[in-house]
């Protein structure tokens, strides 16, 4: 597990904080709104305490549905790294990570109000944002995530073979 922290912490290091004003691409409802208030100026991963992850915002645990592309890539290592440890209870980064490329989701449509588009299209445009070894990183998490999962979960499964692992193949050339 220290080897893993270790490559998301090194994979991660130099991404930007993407700003107060690039923290969400939603405006819909009132997470988003909350999300840009609990995060604002929240320019540390490394500093952001689990427990504010883990129900961010607001109590709705719902940030890694609302982050802009920048922004999850610039707060996934802190819940990837609070997961790992054993401190997540509620947020889970291991299905935001997944189900948006599995053949389940991907296809379905998203409503204009909140952009159009399918699923898939919008997840992937934001995992392409992440360098090789972010995705490195990633595919090692997510094969813990399964291991730890007891060494069966089909959303994790879909993932990997559908999106992660060509994407790994991909950026390692």
């Amino acid at each position: 597990m220290h080897a893993l922290i270790d490559k998301i912490e090194t994979a991660f290091a130099e991404v930007v904080y993407p700003g107060d004003n690039n923290l969400t691409d939603s405006t819909y409802g009132e997470e988003p709104a909350a999300l840009v208030e609990e995060f604002s100026g929240k320019a540390d991963w490394r500093a952001l305490d689990a427990a504010f992850l883990d129900q961010a915002p607001d109590g709705w645990c719902s940030a890694l549905s609302f982050f802009s592309g920048p922004a999850l890539k610039f707060y996934l290592p802190a819940y990837l790294i609070a997961d790992l440890k054993g401190q997540l209870q509620t947020a889970d980064p291991g299905f935001r990570l997944c189900w948006g490329v599995t053949p389940m989701a991907a296809g379905k449509k998203i409503a204009k109000a909140w952009g159009g588009g399918t699923i898939g299209e919008s997840t992937s445009a934001q995992f392409e944002l992440f360098g090789a070894a972010q995705v490195a990183a990633i595919v090692d998490y997510l094969w813990w995530k399964l291991e730890s999962l007891g060494g069966y979960d089909p959303t994790i499964e879909q993932a990997l073979e559908n999106y992660w692992l060509p994407r790994e193949h991909l950026a390692g050339q």
